[in-house]
């Protein structure tokens, strides 16, 4: 069973379970009720702002969801430690980057690897800097990509890595006309923190 297929069962249980049509959940998160039966149902992949939308009409969280979809998973053939390239799936589209699940054993872990695919940036797409918890480590898989941190802006080219404390100031961006591949593993696991909220995603 895919990933997508268990937060979706998790959120089809908690629904029925809150006597809430497909319909009243559609108005209280504004998302189309042919999507969230697709999503229900495993057939499509949602992004975390609107899995944030779901969790809050529930009157739950995006953590219990996600660990919903583990538990299942560890019950039906326990963790799933080997994840296949064939599986890669979004995990979430934010601005010019698409982010890529991995891993099928994000729950209880510290670390949260993740694929990304960063298109070619806009001019303003890198004019705002982030910090926040934790620690993130960036590897370039093809293409080129533009780390600033704090003060200091640097080109990496495949095969090159940065590995930085995230409380200090940072972005990284895509300034080509060519896609841009990283891998990028952060602590904390932002699924499994203590702060589901989906704010303070890494950057």
């Amino acid at each position: 069973m895919k990933d997508t297929q268990y937060i979706g069962l998790a959120v089809n249980k908690l629904r029925k379970g809150a006597n809430m049509t497909l319909k009243e959940l559609s108005d209280a998160t504004g998302l189309s009720q042919g999507f969230l039966s697709k999503f229900e149902r495993g057939q499509t992949t949602i992004a975390v702002d609107s899995l944030l939308q779901i969790a809050t009409a529930l009157g739950t969280s995006i953590d219990h969801l996600l660990s919903q979809r583990e538990q299942s998973a560890d019950k039906a053939q326990g963790p799933k430690i080997i994840h296949r390239s064939y599986e890669n799936s979004v995990l979430y589209m934010e601005n010019n980057f698409i982010n890529y699940q991995i891993s099928d054993n994000y729950a209880g872990m510290d670390i949260f690897p993740k694929l990304i695919v960063l298109l070619p940036a806009q001019e303003t797409d890198h004019t705002v800097q982030f910090a926040h918890k934790g620690q993130e480590f960036v590897y370039v898989l093809e293409g080129v990509l533009t780390v600033k941190i704090g003060s200091d802006t640097y080109d990496l080219f495949p095969g090159d890595t940065a590995h930085f404390k995230s409380d200090v100031q940072h972005t990284w961006y895509n300034n080509t006309n060519r896609n841009t591949m990283i891998l990028t593993v952060h602590t904390p696991n932002v699924f499994f923190s203590g702060e589901p909220d989906g704010k303070n995603l890494p950057h």
